[in-house]
């Protein structure tokens, strides 16, 4: 699968997995048999920005409903941009006749495509490198190159009211094809579409919340385990703290020696690893015990320096509180079981006939990894533990 050179993916429950690259735009891609197996294209894309996407995260509870039995909302997806944008847009399934309808047991088929949802303007005046949704799928936080971290009402809305938009050609497949015509990421696309009329359902939402939460760029975020109004922060500034978002109030915080380039936390409970330029994975406690803003947190382990380059990704295995795996600018994928300091696998997820290339994110499927790099290439590997 190509994969344009960006800020990240994921998998939600319904199996879609979530790209987002430099070139702006969003893409997913399903899988393209029942039974999982390997995932063979696009299903549907939207040029969501103007610039890089440096962020990306999903949500299967979308606040969008069904039109109908033929018209359906799917899963949502959040991108930040350097270009200060941050946008939601919807998967959209619609079912049609197939190509013998006007004869009996004619089978249907359905159309994906992605729809702009909202644009979220006034929360950063620079690039936004984190984004996550909350459990529900109804609050979303974002940080951003400053420090800055901002909390976002999610509205709904009906697929009927969101601006389709087409898939993107590359212009290398075919020059002389004609291309499709390509929506302007950002404030400027929801513009766009309203402009043409198609529209009428685009929000622009305002932060229910801004504070400034670090000295320097949020590079990762994570909503606590089991509550609602905890979001746990790191940054590059050492700093790793947790919000009690109500109130919007830091009620723990942690410092390290060294940048925290990503972060990740674990299914079940709210320890976090994070990733560091120094080739290093380590484990943190971010409980609190929720009296008077103090707590028992604290770093619990450092696992082997096992990586040769830059931690670029940090994620959890969904199904195992001991699993985790960690990408890198040295261009592997590893898979941790956090009782040993060793990795259990390492394999190189770009290609290997190109040297420099580096490993920028991963995402865990059902029984697979898949990792993302700057060789333009979603991997997908086996991962039976």
């Amino acid at each position: 699968m190509d994969y344009h050179r960006g800020g990240g993916g994921v998998v939600v429950d319904d199996g879609t997995l979530f790209a987002g690259g430099a070139d702006g735009v969003v893409r997913a891609f399903a899988p393209s048999s029942s039974d999982g197996g390997p995932r063979r294209a696009c299903s549907a894309s939207a040029s969501a920005h103007a610039g890089a996407i440096q962020c990306l995260a999903a949500s299967a509870a979308s606040p969008v409903g069904g039109g109908g039995e033929d018209d359906g909302g799917g899963a949502m997806v959040a991108t930040g941009s350097m270009d200060q944008t941050l946008v939601t847009h919807v998967l959209l399934r619609r079912r049609g006749a197939g190509d013998g309808e006007e004869e009996d047991g004619a089978t249907a088929t359905t159309t994906t495509t992605m729809g702009l949802h909202a644009v979220y303007s006034g929360g950063h005046a620079n690039s936004v490198s984190s984004v996550a949704f909350s459990g529900d799928g109804r609050t979303m936080a974002s940080g951003d190159w400053d420090g800055g971290l901002s909390l976002w009402s999610v509205p709904s809305a009906s697929p009927s009211n969101l601006a389709e938009e087409d898939d993107v050609v590359d212009d290398d497949v075919n020059p002389k094809k004609k291309k499709k015509k390509k929506r302007r990421g950002g404030v400027d696309g929801a513009a766009a579409a309203r402009d043409d009329g198609d529209g009428d359902g685009i929000r622009e939402v305002k932060p229910l919340a801004s504070v400034r939460a670090h000295s320097s760029n949020v590079s990762g975020l994570a909503w606590g385990h089991d509550s609602p109004t905890t979001l746990i922060t790191g940054s590059w500034d050492h700093g790793l703290r947790v919000y009690d978002t109500n109130r919007m109030d830091c009620v723990l915080t942690l410092n390290g020696s060294r940048v925290v380039s990503a972060l990740g936390r674990c299914s079940n409970s709210n320890v976090v690893a994070t990733g560091s330029p120094d080739c290093t994975v380590r484990l943190w406690d971010m409980r609190t015990n929720g009296g008077g803003g103090g707590s028992n947190g604290g770093m619990d382990k450092s696992l082997r320096q096992s990586h040769k380059a830059w931690v670029s990704s940090v994620r959890w295995s969904p199904t195992d509180p001991f699993v985790l795996a960690s990408t890198s600018h040295d261009g592997t994928l590893k898979v941790w079981d956090i009782r040993s300091y060793l990795p259990l696998h390492t394999v190189n997820a770009v290609n290997s006939k190109k040297s420099g290339e580096k490993a920028l994110c991963l995402a865990f499927g059902d029984g697979v990894i898949f990792t993302g790099g700057s060789d333009c290439v979603v991997k997908q590997f086996s991962c039976n533990i």
